[in-house]
């Protein structure tokens, strides 16, 4: 890489002298696409393993414009600027590339994986060229609205192989060994069909969950005795508190915690102190309601906070453990509506 710039320094020494002038530039588009993608794809629900974003390094920039053989690199290549999404299901692709394309000016958008033939080697990713829209307005955005970023999407396993591909060195084809080259092509299959795997196991968890609400909202007196387990509690507060926030997975998480710390193995345990406490619950948020921790505006209980507080009603040493240092109890001017 140092023999790469020395030489760039020595043929192109306007251009490294353009990189640097320019290069504020583009680490601010970087995070403003970043801030942007973020900030949508929580607000969409779709699941993501990671969101990063990185200014082309001088060694990077150097090395591609001695390989490529640019006439004018500062114009051609466009990816001096780049952010990359991984994300968990491939169902969710589909969004994503909703959500880039509705968000962004795209100037080219490349398919590699269904560009590959069914012999050929790799697995791909999908590659945007964007620009910001004239949306984004303001003298923040002066200087940005004419440079381009990438964005690739790549699934957790596409980006994995992807890092494998890049610490063996071998851009194409003719670069593997050929004992080696079958080896390859299976492993690429098999991340392929791990893809696959994932997105079916996330299937059949959505799947579980709604039979677990549906069983519910059907009023089968069996479904009840379902065993405790996260996607049975997910389902569970779906159809149990259909009218209030849906509760986050982590929450979901920390309370299935709490209520195996504490005996509780089954839906029905946990009715039963819903129907016992909820009444009393409800009058205190009435009289008391929460306030939402960034805003400290009044709000409601989600579903864990609802079962959260039943419980407090009816378990004192549950209500010590997660109020370890509480000042105001206030259970007792509600206690006469609990239903014993």
């Amino acid at each position: 890489m140092e023999n790469a710039v020395s030489q760039a320094w020595k043929d192109k020494p306007e251009t490294i002298r353009s990189y640097y002038e320019n290069l504020s530039t583009y680490q601010r588009l970087c995070e403003e696409v970043e801030y942007i993608l973020d900030k949508k794809i929580k607000y969409s629900g779709i699941k993501i393993g990671s969101l990063t974003s990185r200014a082309k390094t001088l060694e990077s920039f150097c090395e591609k414009i001695q390989r490529k053989k640019y006439d004018d690199p500062m114009r051609e290549i466009t990816d001096l600027s780049g952010v990359r999404i991984v994300f968990l299901y491939s169902s969710d692709r589909i969004r994503l590339e909703q959500l880039i394309e509705s968000e962004f000016h795209v100037i080219e958008k490349v398919d590699k994986f269904a560009q590959q033939k069914v012999e050929q080697f790799g697995y791909g990713a999908l590659h945007y060229i964007i620009k910001l829209k004239e949306q984004h307005a303001g003298a923040r955005y002066d200087d940005l609205r004419n440079a381009s970023c990438e964005i690739q999407i790549r699934t957790i396993l596409q980006d994995a192989w992807s890092v494998v591909a890049h610490h063996l060195s071998y851009k194409q084809e003719e670069d593997i060994p050929n004992e080696l080259r079958r080896k390859l092509h299976a492993l690429s299959g098999l991340f392929e069909i791990g893809d696959d795997q994932f997105e079916g196991l996330n299937r059949s968890r959505t799947e579980y969950q709604l039979r677990v609400a549906e069983s519910l909202d059907s009023a089968a007196e069996t479904s009840l005795d379902t065993d405790l387990n996260l996607d049975s509690l997910l389902g569970y507060l779906a159809s149990r508190f259909p009218d209030r926030e849906p509760s986050t997975q982590d929450n979901v998480a920390d309370l299935l915690h709490e209520l195996n710390k504490f005996g509780y193995k089954s839906l029905r345990e946990v009715e039963e102190v819903i129907k016992a406490a909820l009444d009393a619950l409800l009058a205190q948020e009435k009289v008391y309601p929460p306030s939402n921790s960034d805003t400290d505006e009044e709000t409601q209980y989600v579903g864990v906070g609802l079962v959260r507080g039943c419980l407090s009603f009816m378990n004192h040493d549950y209500y010590k453990y997660i109020n370890p240092h509480a000042v105001n109890d206030r259970r007792g001017e509600f206690s006469h509506l609990i239903k014993r």
